[in-house]
């Protein structure tokens, strides 16, 4: 009696020289698996690329309430900014060689960084030491390009506390409550507490509308701007003393950088 023969499990390889039909099938899902994992690493990609991943340098900062707002870094500003003179919108001896003029705008993060991670050691190392002073000239280059408007009401509410020359604590503790800068966030309560938290300041000394100070400040700074011709923030420049310009530091986060500009353009101060 015959045994009787069992249908092959998988396909008999092809003897012509074509793939059976369950190779292709194989080829096909590894294709497909290539194609998934190249899909996977373009999105890691993209989401690097755009920041999700960035850590935010005012997460470990400082934590007060005022208003019922949680206000960050007012602590660390009082700390970057004890002892030290101020006069409208520069910190530290008037009569350094040499001044650090720093623009940046209080809606562009890269500022926030600098603010919260360079300027403290900008600070200790040139400004108390008197080798330099440091300038802060305020930018409004992101709301025309998020077609936002808040971004003009945070610096008018910083010029506006430059004549009681606390300008500085406001806009310090500013950058460390940063939020989107895609978003309309520094509205006037939140610019309230900030300058509640911030040392020095009260939120009763906060002027939204703009004055005839605050008007002369943005103007003038704008024209610095325009005369420096950037249109990048943070930018920082060494100026000598008794000169209106001064060479750029493109290395903004380089403090080795700056000082070592700072100390090449001092002998020509006056």
């Amino acid at each position: 009696m015959a045994r009787a023969t069992r249908p092959p499990l998988t396909d008999p390889p092809a003897t012509d020289g074509r793939r059976s039909p369950a190779d292709a099938q194989r080829r096909q899902r590894l294709r497909l698996l290539g194609v998934a994992a190249a899909v996977s690493v373009l999105i890691v990609a993209v989401v690097v690329g755009v920041g999700a991943f960035e850590r935010d340098p005012a997460a470990d900062g400082s934590r007060t309430t005022v208003r019922g707002v949680e206000i960050r870094g007012a602590d660390e500003t009082a700390a970057l900014l004890r002892g030290l003179p101020q006069r409208g919108t520069v910190l530290g001896r008037p009569d350094a060689p040499v001044t650090i003029l720093e623009v940046s705008d209080l809606k562009c993060p890269s500022c926030k960084e600098h603010a919260i991670e360079t300027q403290p050691e900008i600070v200790e190392r040139l400004v108390r030491t008197g080798r330099a002073n440091l300038r802060m000239v305020l930018a409004n280059f992101r709301d025309p390009a998020r077609a936002t408007t808040d971004g003009a009401l945070a610096r008018r509410v910083a010029y506006g506390l430059v004549a009681a020359d606390r300008f500085w604590g406001f806009v310090q503790t500013t950058f460390w409550n940063q939020g989107d800068t895609r978003e309309e966030w520094a509205t006037e309560p939140l610019l309230r507490s900030i300058a509640e938290a911030a040392p020095g300041t009260t939120g009763g000394q906060v002027a939204v509308r703009e004055t005839p100070d605050s008007r002369a400040l943005t103007a003038a700074d704008d024209r610095i701007i325009r005369a420096l011709g950037t249109d990048a923030t943070p930018s920082v420049y060494v100026v000598p003393r008794g000169a209106t310009t001064g060479p750029r530091v493109s290395a903004f986060d380089d403090v080795d950088a700056i000082a070592r500009a700072v100390d090449d353009v001092a002998p020509r101060s006056r």
